[in-house]
């Protein structure tokens, strides 16, 4: 059962049916339903709880002037990637470039680092999902913070190189949402 599974899943992800997330998803149930009798626990436990957000009070959030630069802050200088791979917006949603990741669009940010899986902020509309379908509105962007994201060349020049990287590595993605074109991004 597990081979068709596997089949399955590598014929959706090469005609861009599916994503790279839902892919790995698949291969890793796959693989548990492989070696369901030596004793794996379910991959499927635990990940539909809901993220523990950040409190408000624990040293991540407020911005001093340094660091602010039209609302945006720059990558962590400890990080392991350099800053160009990397565009840290409002000093919390991180756009990593080479996300392989196309939910909930190309690009998205991840809360405060791009290791973290959930929330996921969707910079088109302004949505944050916390699980695939699951919105969690109390993190969605204000029209000001849309306009200060889509005004910044940085962060639309990060885009456009995201987007471009990743119809390279993905060429039938069709980039479902693009109405004018994959490369022509919302004027605010």
């Amino acid at each position: 059962m597990h081979h068709y599974i596997v089949l399955l899943s590598d014929l959706s992800y090469q005609l861009g049916l599916i994503g790279i997330a839902e892919y790995e998803e698949r291969s890793e149930i796959a693989y548990w339903l492989s070696t369901k009798g030596e004793g794996k626990l379910d991959p499927r436990r635990g990940r539909h709880d809901e993220p523990e957000r950040p409190r408000e009070n624990d040293g991540i959030g407020e911005m001093d002037g340094a660091q602010r630069q039209g609302g945006f802050g720059s990558a962590n200088a400890t990080d392991e990637n350099p800053s160009w791979l990397q565009f840290m917006a409002f000093n919390k949603w991180m756009f990593t470039f080479g996300d392989r990741d196309c939910y909930p669009s190309v690009p998205h940010g991840h809360l405060y680092k791009k290791t973290s899986e959930w929330p996921k902020l969707n910079p088109y509309t302004g949505r944050v999902f916390v699980r695939v379908h699951k919105e969690d509105a109390s993190y969605r962007l204000t029209k000001v913070e849309m306009k200060e994201l889509w005004n910044d060349e940085v962060f639309v020049e990060h885009c456009r190189k995201q987007v471009v990287w990743y119809s390279s590595f993905a060429p039938d993605y069709t980039f479902p949402r693009a109405r004018f074109g994959k490369l022509h991004f919302p004027k605010w």
